[in-house]
C-alpha cells in the first residue's frame, strides 16, 4: 500500500525579482536531477497512480504585496512550462499551479532555527496580528543587524517553487511467495509396527505462506498520524493565545510608561515655568 500520497516534493529556487528558472543557482542543479530521477521511475512504474501534480509559487515577504503576488504566480507559471517542455506532464497528470505572494509561515520557521541577532523581537514583529505586512517589514528593517542578516540568509530561500507528486488512493499490491520447505533431519529407523497413516504424495517441495495484510497496520499509522497532527494544532493555539496574551501585557506596560513619563515632563514643564516667572519678577524688581 502507497501509505504517504504526496512523498515527493522539489524546491527550487528563484533570484530575487526574477521568474525565470535557473538551473545552476543555489543547489538547483540536485533538485532537478533527482526530479528528473524520480520522474523516469515513475514513466515505468505501473502501480504508481498519479492523482494531480501541485506546483506552488511563493515570494519572500519584503517589498510591495501586490508585486510579490504576481512575482510568486509567475514563477509557478515558469516551472510548469519547464516540467511541460521537459516531461510532458500536463499531457499525462492533471497539473495545478497555486501562489502564496508573502511567505510569513516559512520565514517565521527559518528564524526560529536561525541565530539571527534580536531574534526575540523578530519574532514578535512577525507574530504580531495588528500589524499589515508593510507595518512589520518596516519595522524588521528597523533592526539593521537582524535585517540584514534576514537579507542573506533567511529572505532567499523563501523565493522557490515547490512541485508535490499527490497519488490516488487504494494502491494495493498484492503478492504471494513460494518459500522451500527445508530438507527434515533424518529419523531413527522406525519400529515394525501397523502403518497409522497412508502417504499421499511425497513429492512436496514448497509450502504456500501469506503475506501479512498491511491494511491494518497503516490504518494505526494513518490514526497516530492525526492524532498527532491534533496535539501539534492544540500546541500551535495554545502558543497563539500565550503570544496574544504577551502582546497585550507588554502593550498595556508600555501605555503605563508612557503616561508616567508623560506626567512626569508635565510636572518638570509646570516647575520651570513657575521658576521663570519668579526669575522674570526678580529681574523687573531690580530694574526699579
Amino acid at each position: 500500500m502507497i501509505k504517504n500520497h504526496s512523498d515527493a516534493d522539489y524546491s527550487i529556487r528563484y533570484m530575487i525579482n526574477m521568474a525565470k528558472l535557473s538551473s545552476t543557482l543555489n543547489g538547483n542543479t540536485k533538485q532537478l536531477d533527482e526530479l528528473g530521477s524520480f520522474v523516469g521511475d515513475l514513466m515505468k512504474d505501473s502501480l504508481m497512480k498519479v492523482k494531480t501534480v501541485t506546483i506552488t509559487g511563493y515570494s519572500s515577504p519584503d517589498g510591495p504585496e501586490k508585486f510579490n503576488e504576481t512575482l510568486a504566480k509567475n514563477r509557478a507559471m515558469d516551472f510548469k512550462a519547464y516540467v511541460d517542455k521537459k516531461y510532458g506532464f500536463s499531457k499525462k497528470y492533471d497539473v495545478k499551479t497555486d501562489w502564496v505572494a508573502e511567505d510569513w509561515e516559512m520565514c517565521r520557521a527559518l528564524v526560529n532555527e536561525s541565530s539571527v541577532p534580536d531574534k526575540q523581537q523578530v519574532l514578535d514583529v512577525i507574530d504580531g496580528t495588528k500589524w499589515s505586512h508593510m507595518e512589520k517589514e518596516a519595522a524588521l528593517k528597523k533592526m539593521p543587524a537582524a535585517w540584514d542578516y534576514m537579507k542573506k540568509n533567511i529572505l532567499p530561500p523563501l523565493r522557490r517553487v515547490e512541485l508535490t507528486i499527490n497519488y490516488g488512493e487504494g494502491n494495493i499490491v498484492e503478492q504471494r511467495t513460494m518459500i522451500p520447505k527445508p530438507a527434515p533431519a533424518p529419523e531413527p529407523e522406525p519400529k515394525a509396527t501397523e502403518p497409522c497413516c497412508e502417504v499421499v504424495d511425497e513429492n512436496i517441495s514448497g509450502i504456500i505462506v501469506e503475506m501479512p495484510d498491511p491494511g491494518r497496520d497503516y490504518e494505526k499509522v494513518e490514526r497516530a498520524v492525526v492524532k498527532q497532527a491534533q496535539r501539534e494544532a492544540r500546541m500551535a493555539q495554545k502558543e497563539v493565545r500565550t503570544a496574544e496574551k504577551l502582546a497585550k501585557k507588554e502593550a498595556r506596560a508600555a501605555e503605563k510608561i508612557a503616561r508616567k513619563a508623560d506626567k512626569e515632563a508635565r510636572k518638570m514643564a509646570k516647575a520651570e515655568a513657575k521658576a521663570a516667572k519668579k526669575s522674570y519678577k526678580e529681574l523687573e524688581k531690580g530694574m526699579k
